[in-house]
C-alpha cells in the first residue's frame, strides 16, 4: 500500500521526528510504500529516504519567539493554511498518488480544519493520530469527532494506555497502544552495564512542569553505596523554559557528579547519549502524564533502559511490566529512596529487569502500531 504521511509540525528535535521515523521504517518492513506530503519548503530534520510531495498553501507557521498577540495571529494563519494543505492532499489522492494518508500528530483543531477542506471527501482512508487525550480536551475532541463521523474514510486513532472515549459511542474512533522508540543506528536488546560509576540520565525536552529541581536536590544529598553520576540533557522549546534550565545549570553545575547538556540531540547523537547511561529518570509529577503517553518512557523501554519514574507517569505500564522504580512523591526522602532502589536494581536485579523490558518491547511493538492504524 502507498501511504502518505501528511506532516506539518516543525520541531528542532524530539519525538515527532522519531515518530515519523517509526512510521516510515515499519511500513517499509511490512511491505508498504511510505511517502511524505508536506508544505512547500518543509525543513526535514532527518532524511527518511522516501518520496516527498509538496503541498500548496504556504509554508509552515511556527510559534517560535512569538508573543501572546503573535501566537493568536499565527494560530489563525496556521489553521487557514492547514485547510489549503488538506485540500491539496485530497487532490493528490484523487490523482492516484497514494492509497491512504496518515496525519501523525493531531489535535481536535486538525479535524476542524479537515471539515473545512476537501479532504473530508477523500477517496482514500485518512488516519488521524492523537497522542493521548486529557479530560479538558475530551469535549472539543468529541464535538469534532461527531461532526466528521458521517465521512466514512476518516478514521481517528487515540494513542493511549487508557480508554476514556468508549463511553461516548463513536464508531470512527479507536484507542491503540503506544509504540516504543527503538534505536535506529544501533542494535540493543539487553540491559547494558559498563564498568565504572552507575549513570542515570534525564533526557528530552525540558519544561518547568517536569519537576527537575527537587530531583537534583535529592541527588546531591543521597548517600549511595557505589559511585553514581547524573547526566542532564535538555532542549528548551520556549524562552521561559530556557531561562529556568539555565538557572538550574548555574546552580548545580559545580557538583562533580552532575553533567549538563543544554542542546538538541538528533539521530546518532541522541542514541549515543541514551546508550551512555544505565537508567533514565522521569520525575514528571504533572497530572497530564496520566493521560498523555510518555514518549521518554517509551524511549527508555525501546533502548532497554530501566526507569525511575513518578507515580503520575503512565501507571498502566508499571502495572503490567516491572521496568524500573517509581517515585512515591516529590518529597526528598521518597526521591532518595527510589534512587537507592534503582541502584540496587541495576546491581543485582539486572536479568529480571531485562526480561521485563523484552516483554514490554513485544507488547508495544512498531508492528502492532502500523497494523492498528492501517487495518
Amino acid at each position: 500500500m502507498r501511504v502518505a504521511i501528511l506532516e506539518s509540525i516543525i520541531m528542532p528535535a524530539g519525538h515527532e521526528v522519531e515518530f515519523d521515523r517509526i512510521l516510515v521504517n515499519e511500513m517499509k518492513r511490512q511491505g508498504h510504500e511510505p511517502m511524505f506530503f508536506v508544505p512547500k519548503g518543509f525543513p526535514f530534520k532527518v532524511d527518511y529516504g522516501v518520496p516527498v510531495h509538496e503541498l500548496l498553501g504556504g509554508p509552515v507557521v511556527t510559534y517560535a519567539d512569538a508573543n501572546w498577540y503573535q501566537k493568536l495571529w499565527r494560530s489563525l494563519q496556521r489553521e487557514k493554511r492547514r485547510v489549503k494543505w488538506f485540500t491539496h492532499a485530497c487532490e493528490l489522492a484523487k490523482s492516484g498518488v497514494c492509497d491512504a494518508i496518515i496525519i501523525p500528530t493531531a489535535t481536535y483543531r486538525y479535524v476542524r480544519s479537515l471539515l473545512r477542506s476537501e479532504l473530508k471527501n477523500s477517496p482514500v482512508p485518512v488516519h488521524i493520530v492523537f497522542h493521548g487525550m486529557r479530560p479538558d480536551e475530551k469535549e472539543n475532541f468529541v464535538k469534532q469527532a461527531r461532526r466528521v463521523e458521517q465521512y466514512g474514510n476518516i478514521h481517528l486513532h487515540i494513542i493511549s494506555l487508557r480508554d476514556d472515549i468508549s463511553d461516548v459511542g463513536l464508531q470512527n474512533v479507536d484507542v491503540i497502544v503506544p509504540p516504543v522508540f527503538a534505536p535506529v543506528y544501533y542494535d540493543v536488546d539487553y540491559v547494558t552495564r559498563k564498568p565504572g560509576p552507575i549513570r542515570i540520565g534525564f533526557f528530552g525536552q525540558f519544561r518547568k512542569e517536569k519537576q527537575l529541581e527537587p530531583f537534583l536536590q535529592a541527588f546531591t544529598k543521597a548517600q549511595f553505596s557505589v559511585p553514581v553520576e547524573l547526566v542532564v540533557q535538555g532542549s528548551t522549546p520556549t524562552p521561559e523554559d530556557t531561562a529556568v534550565f539555565q538557572e538550574l545549570i548555574a546552580k548545580y553545575q559545580r557538583i562533580p557528579n552532575i553533567t549538563f547538556r543544554h542542546e538538541n540531540l538528533i539521530g546518532k547523537d541522541w542514541e549515543e547519549a541514551l546508550l551512555s547511561v544505565d537508567a533514565i529518570a522521569m520525575p514528571y509529577a504533572a497530572e497530564r502524564y496520566r493521560y498523555n503517553w510518555g514518549a521518554m518512557l517509551f524511549t527508555a523501554i525501546g533502548f532497554y533502559k530501566p526507569v525511575l519514574a513518578s507515580q503520575e507517569l503512565n501507571p498502566e505500564v508499571f502495572e503490567r511490566f516491572k521496568v524500573g522504580v517509581r517515585i512515591q512523591s516529590l518529597g526528598e526522602s521518597d526521591i532518595i529512596s527510589a534512587m537507592m532502589e534503582l541502584v540496587e536494581l541495576l546491581s543485582v536485579r539486572k536479568e529480571e529487569t531485562r526480561l521485563e523490558l523484552v516483554k514490554a518491547n513485544t507488547f508495544y511493538s512498531h508492528e502492532k502500531l502500523i497494523k492498528a492504524i492501517i487495518y
